[in-house]
């Protein structure tokens, strides 16, 4: 916008700043109100703000003059040490800070705080370049306004939410946040979002969270990262009152609020490590970290960390401290399991994340069959700790046994583990697994929900028709609720049988709310749940539900994809990319990952963009027939119909080999225009009861098919339920 010049002042014998604002800049902006702005800015007389010497008009040219202030600015510091100690880091925001504040008072905001902008004289910080300021908390002056309100000016990687929105209406509270931008990049040594391009960069102001701060430098108190968490919220509401609050926080002990309170408090049960020669006995390892997980879990007032959060962390050491501030957590309990034929040795420790303190540590030498009194000895113990340490009143945990086999227990871990592998093999190994754990103790519930679960999931990784993995899911999940109705995974388990394959929309509604009600942080639950609301075309209660699932689980990828399933399905498909694009990052191995991501590009227009995320996709292994479909659809809708009609010939070729799902031949000849082949498709996926059908009130893909009678046809089979 704008030339900074060094200049003489003559009369007075010194060095000065002279900024020029560009001609056309000053045609749009106007002179009257730039010099409007520059005169009530210059009665801005602070310490730390650069003042104003003089500003005017000069053949045609609009100026103001400022002190040269010669030490340089933050950037300079930041682009030569990269990060600032802790005490300097806090020092700076201090004093920007108390101009900001001042400011505040005065009755402006700033609007584009950033280490360019904050400059040393004598070593200390003062705030300059006030050329976008407004006018805010009540001071509205009789006059026009003094810059134009709704658009985002500023520097995206320090802009509020509500500055990157093009909010009329800001408050100090945004310049509060920029603020705590700069105090991150100061110890981090980056700002916290930094997107790739000005776009990308507004949108995660916007909607991403930025990673703890003491996730990148460990040594960081915690009471400085949880006044980071809070000046960086992205409702202003939920920020400090105020700049000098916000200052206060970073150098209080206190800071963040009452560091004794166990409401909300986490634990992170880091994966114990299986410490034999044997890797087989991973499985068991794994095993009694999902339980003590389990156990904790029931421990009111203790918020416990996730198990796909933890286990993302499996084999990767780092700093206890850095790993509470990566998972929000106050303590980590961690440890080693050794199994010798019958006997079992178990270590345990607790530590603080605060300030890498242990707490407790323990172990356990015994028979395996006592494993069941170790894992409740250690969740009581630890839970007597966190009393003892935190002065939070912790209830003891409910912990309860499902079998008495331990035979029939570690059957059901080992089933566990292999499902978890998410793989062909894993599926068919974790039925067996249950099976035979079953066969030990036809009474163990938890066993039967496993193999609901296995059924139900072999549709995404096996060619199989629906019906020959959901009637024995269905089956499996109703046992288990026989044997035990208090579990809130049957209830899940049973209600997405009943969504997706039975069609019993208000059977399903009712064991999922039932779930919920059972276990409110079994974050699964919430996943399926929003798919149920979306379907019904509930749009903003998918979105709540989707999102509480995600804030408890925030590592599960397949979670962050239904995020954006639920995005595309309500139709907003900037959010649903930039969560797909998240997935990929999360997992760039996933071929269902690109195939996802490129379908939304193509409901976007963005053919190119989604020809290249999935010729990405096809040079995995194994191509799945979704990925094959999806680019010939971009290919078909962008008038490429020859290649196109290739990728149905593969996909021809495959279903004369095995059995192909007809949703890809559907999805394909809709991107060929070839609507009656579409519909057919769409029947076949009705008669076989496929879940694509499920979704075609809201799928856009359909769109091209809602105006023929043989579709309209389909949607009142459906029956959906009103409301």
């Amino acid at each position: 916008m704008a030339t900074v010049y060094l200049a003489t002042d003559q009369r007075h014998g010194r060095r000065v700043a002279v900024k020029v604002l560009a001609p056309e800049i000053a045609a749009t902006v106007g002179a009257e109100r730039f010099i409007r702005e520059i005169r009530i800015a210059a009665g801005l007389t602070h310490p730390h703000v650069v003042p104003l010497i003089d500003s005017g008009e000069s053949n045609g040219l609009l100026y103001y003059v400022s002190p040269y202030i010669e030490e340089g600015s933050l950037r300079d510091r930041l682009t030569a040490e990269g990060r600032l100690p802790l005490g300097e880091a806090i020092r700076i925001a201090r004093e920007v800070g108390a101009a900001l504040d001042y400011a505040h008072r005065q009755g402006f905001i700033h609007r584009d705080v950033k280490p360019e902008n904050i400059l040393f004289a004598d070593g200390h910080a003062v705030l300059a370049d006030f050329g976008i300021a407004q006018v805010c908390c009540g001071f509205e002056p009789e006059e026009q306004s003094l810059t134009e309100r709704g658009v985002a000016l500023g520097t995206p990687e320090y802009m509020s939410p509500e500055q990157a929105s093009g909010e009329r209406e800001l408050g100090p509270g945004s310049d509060l946040y920029s603020l705590a931008c700069v105090v991150y990049e100061m110890l981090a040594g980056s700002p916290p979002l930094q997107g790739a391009g000005l776009r990308k960069t507004l949108a995660m102001q916007v909607a991403e969270i930025p990673p703890p701060v003491r996730m990148l430098r460990p040594e960081i108190p915690s009471r400085v990262e949880r006044a980071l968490v809070r000046a960086l919220a992205k409702d202003p509401a939920e920020r400090f009152p105020s700049a000098s609050d916000f200052i206060a926080a970073l150098q209080s002990e206190g800071a963040g609020g009452p560091v004794v309170s166990g409401i909300g408090r986490c634990i992170a049960v880091l994966p114990f490590v299986n410490v034999t020669p044997d890797p087989e006995n991973d499985y068991l390892s794994d095993g009694i970290t999902d339980e003590l997980i389990n156990a904790l879990a029931q421990v009111e007032c203790l918020r416990v960390a996730s198990r796909t959060s933890v286990f993302a962390l499996k084999g990767r050491p780092q700093d206890v401290r850095a790993i509470g501030a990566l998972l929000g957590a106050s303590w980590v309990l961690e440890g080693t399991v050794r199994r010798a034929d019958d006997r079992l040795r178990i270590t345990a420790q607790l530590t603080s994340t605060e300030d890498g303190r242990l707490l407790w540590s323990g172990r356990y030498d015994r028979r395996f069959e006592d494993v069941f009194a170790i894992q409740e000895e250690i969740a009581l113990t630890i839970v007597n700790t966190l009393r003892a340490t935190s002065f939070a009143d912790f209830a003891e945990p409910a912990l309860k046994r499902y079998t008495r086999s331990a035979k029939a227990y570690g059957l059901y871990l080992k089933g566990r583990y292999a499902w978890n592998k998410r793989s062909p093999e894993g599926i068919s190994e974790a039925i067996r697994y249950f099976e035979q754990a079953i066969a030990e103790d036809p009474d163990y519930a938890p066993a039967f929900t496993g193999l609901a679960d296995s059924y139900a999931i072999q549709l995404d990784y096996r060619s199989v028709p629906v019906a020959e993995g959901f009637s024995r899911a269905m089956e499996y999940a109703r046992k288990a609720l026989e044997l035990d109705d208090s579990l809130a995974e049957a209830h899940a388990s049973l209600a997405w049988g009943l969504f997706i394959h039975e069609w019993d929309w208000e059977g399903s509604r009712r064991e999922y709310l039932r779930a919920i009600e059972l276990d409110p942080r079994y974050a699964t639950a919430h996943q399926w749940y929003a798919f149920w609301l979306v379907a019904h075309r509930r749009f903003e209660e998918a979105l709540v539900e989707i999102h509480a699932a995600l804030e408890l689980d925030p590592a599960s990828i397949s979670i962050r994809r239904s995020v954006a399933w639920v995005y595309y399905y309500a139709r907003r498909f900037e959010p649903a990319r930039d969560h797909m694009a998240r997935a990929i990052a999360m997992n760039p191995t996933a071929e269902e990952n690109y195939w996802i991501l490129g379908l939304i590009l193509n409901q976007m227009g963005q053919w190119s963009d989604a020809e290249r995320v999935l010729r990405e996709g096809m040079a995995f292994p194994e191509v799945s027939s979704h990925t094959l479909a999806v680019l010939g659809y971009a290919l078909g809708r962008s008038g490429r119909g020859a290649e196109a009609e290739s990728l149905l010939t593969q996909l021809e070729e495959r279903a004369r080999s095995g059995y192909v799902s007809p949703v890809p031949f559907g999805i394909l000849s809709i991107g060929l225009g070839n609507i009656a082949a579409a519909l057919d498709f769409a029947e076949r996926a009705y008669q076989e009861r496929r879940g694509w059908v499920v979704y075609t009130q809201v799928n856009p893909i359909m769109d091209p098919l809602r105006g023929e009678a043989r579709f309209q046809d389909l949607v009142r089979r459906m029956q959906f339920a009103e409301g």
